[in-house]
């Protein structure tokens, strides 16, 4: 018997044999050959997943894999694949909303600070402060800060900056620490 034939016939008396399996010697008496070669079919048939093989102290016992119980219904796979569809579309469209918004929010954002009460150009004014809060009134920050010791310059993108002289309470340790970090 070529080999081709005679694992095609492994395959058949071990589907046949069920869950409770079949003997690799009961199995090479079946097919009148030698066990060897029993053995090289049930090796490439175990590398594939088709079976698999319990050793007991009377022989291994061989039991076929059933690989239907992972195949699904053909309309369960299609409701899937529709469902999928679906939810690739709305995700999709969740996404372009999700970046209008986000437009609409920066917009917004560039308008606020021009609709705030500005102050016409001021050529000096003095704050009895120890502190100075400055913020850009554009979303793209500073452009460049210069600190000489006795002035400090701020340039930014766009015309518009906030002052804020209203003092925060400074924590003298937290400062010394700060301080000690930077040398």
């Amino acid at each position: 018997m070529k080999l081709v034939e005679l694992a095609q016939k492994s395959i058949e008396l071990i589907e046949e044999a069920g869950t409770q399996g079949i003997r690799s010697d009961v199995l090479a008496s079946m097919l009148q050959s030698p066990k060897r070669r029993v053995y090289d079919i049930v090796a490439i048939l175990k590398a594939l997943g088709l079976v698999t093989t319990k050793r007991k102290s009377d022989g291994t016992t061989l039991m076929w894999v059933d690989r239907s119980v992972e195949f699904v219904q053909r309309s369960e796979y299609e409701a899937l694949k529709t469902r999928l569809s679906d939810a690739t579309l709305t995700k999709n469209q969740l996404q372009v909303e999700v970046a209008e918004l986000k437009e609409q929010l920066r917009l917004t954002r560039l308008k606020i600070p021009r609709e705030s009460q500005t102050v016409g150009t001021v050529r000096k004014t003095e704050f009895e402060t120890t502190q100075l809060r400055v913020r850009p009134t554009s979303r793209l920050g500073f452009k460049k800060v210069t600190d000489s010791g006795m002035e400090v310059i701020i340039e930014t993108h766009d015309p518009g900056m906030t002052v804020d002289p209203s003092e925060e309470l400074v924590d003298k340790v937290e400062t010394l620490i700060r301080n000690l970090e930077r040398t």
